[in-house]
């Protein structure tokens, strides 16, 4: 068993003394701050999808640490889970990873959710603002839908579905991480459009459900205005 950081025990009597939205912001990075109260499986979908990757863990008494090691921005997280759910996610020395520190290797392109699979591209029908697509995706099987959007413009997104494993990641023209992960926020996305350009949108499997093979027989209903 590895021993418990001394940042994170100094970390652990920090918090206790001051304000809980003031200790949340000053220790967890702001790329995974979402993230805090998350179910632990959900979690690790979502570190996965932005470049994290797990590097161990320990068990205490009434919690589990794991430590993900993001290598294009350096980070090394500690997430602390209670009662299944993350109860802290704070940033530590590269050391806690098994990693050395250095620079960051440059920006890679964001991966998908799951093994890669098929594309298609959305084009409303004249007069229409929204359209449906119906599929079946089994294991690691994803599907990518690909819109095009003007800045400012509102996307609307709904999945109906067999499997409640089966979720769906937005990402913006130029991104390196997903603008919106379902299996942390749900199958419905409104929101306008920061920039113009080609969104993506991946359905996929959760990692325990897609490493079952289980199937999901889905609808998803995209829109924009």
């Amino acid at each position: 068993m590895r021993t418990l950081p001394l940042f994170f025990v100094v970390a652990s009597v920090l918090a206790a003394t001051a304000p809980a939205n003031l200790a949340l912001a000053q220790s967890t990075p702001s790329d995974v701050r979402d993230l805090v109260g998350a179910r632990g499986s959900s979690g690790e979908q979502a570190l996965t999808s932005r470049g994290y990757v797990n590097t161990g863990g320990q068990t205490g008494d009434d919690r589990v640490w794991t430590y993900w090691w993001n290598q294009q921005r350096g980070v090394c997280l500690t997430v602390a889970t209670v009662g299944g759910r993350y109860d802290s996610i704070v940033s530590g020395p590269a050391a806690d990873c098994r990693r050395t520190a250095g620079p960051a290797t440059p920006p890679a392109p964001p991966a998908p959710a799951t093994a890669s699979g098929q594309t298609e591209t959305i084009q409303f029908a004249r007069g229409a603002s929204s359209a449906s697509r119906q599929a079946t995706i089994t294991g690691r099987q994803t599907r990518s839908y690909l819109v095009t959007l003007r800045a400012g413009q509102t996307l609307n997104v709904n999945l109906q579905t067999s499997n409640r494993s089966n979720y769906f990641n937005i990402t913006a023209p130029g991104a390196q991480q997903a603008l919106f992960v379902g299996s942390t926020s749900g199958a419905r996305y409104s929101g306008r459009a920061p920039s113009n350009g080609v969104y993506k949108i991946d359905v996929y499997l959760m990692r325990n459900a897609a490493r079952r093979g289980e199937s999901a027989r889905y609808s998803l209903t995209v829109g924009a205005r």
